[in-house]
């Protein structure tokens, strides 16, 4: 059995090498990985707070799910688009602003649902849309 490298030498490794080891790390465990890994140290918190790292793990999953030269080039357009992370307007907590689309957990290969209709813009579920007071208007 291979001893597992110390966290002080992965910290130490040059950025672009830990980068690609995290990044392995974030696409096979997906999305509950960057929590682990911010929580490790912070070295690694700030590798995957990057904003351009979490646009990379995005694609890399959603090329993983998705075969596009199957589609147009107007329907990559309008479907392969990175998410947002946003604070939900009544609890205040950071989720995961899909746009309409693909979702998933961002584990390689696994597919939650292939489309996604974001419930309620701004709230991080439907349920805080209701307790911050929100009513759906009849059409």
């Amino acid at each position: 059995m291979e001893t597992p490298l110390p966290i002080d030498s992965l910290t130490k490794m040059p950025p672009d090498i830990l980068w690609r080891i995290l990044m392995g790390v974030v696409t096979d465990d997906g999305d509950v990985a960057f929590w682990r890994l911010s929580l490790t140290c912070k070295v690694f918190r700030d590798v995957v707070s990057d904003p351009k790292f979490r646009e990379e793990a995005h694609f890399v999953w959603l090329d993983s799910v998705v075969n596009w030269s199957a589609f147009s080039r107007e329907y990559r357009q309008e479907f392969r688009v990175p998410y947002s992370l946003t604070l939900c307007l009544h609890c205040t907590e950071v989720y995961k602003d899909c746009p309409p689309g693909y979702v998933g957990d961002g584990r390689r290969g696994v597919l939650r649902a292939f489309y996604s209709e974001k419930e309620v813009e701004g709230y991080c579920s439907v349920d805080c849309f209701f307790n911050d007071g929100g009513e759906f208007q009849a059409e």
